[in-house]
């Protein structure tokens, strides 16, 4: 399997921020008869959206050469 790019990561992190949206958005739309289960599923996307987020930025760093300056 070939190894994530910053790229691949920064859309994975939008989605997971999206579904997140998304899924408060129903939430509200529903009259919160669903809270108790959208709720930790909104959370549980955008933590993982911010661990590709932070992955993102590392590989970013990584990959530039501040010495070249």
């Amino acid at each position: 399997m070939k190894p994530w790019t910053f790229t691949t990561y920064t859309v994975a992190a939008f989605a997971c921020s999206g579904l997140a949206l998304a899924l408060l958005i129903l939430n509200a739309a529903t009259g919160n008869e669903m809270l108790s289960t959208l709720l930790p599923l909104a959370i549980g996307a955008l933590v993982l959206g911010g661990i590709f987020s932070v992955r993102a930025r590392v590989l970013r760093y990584r990959n530039r050469d501040i010495t070249k300056s």
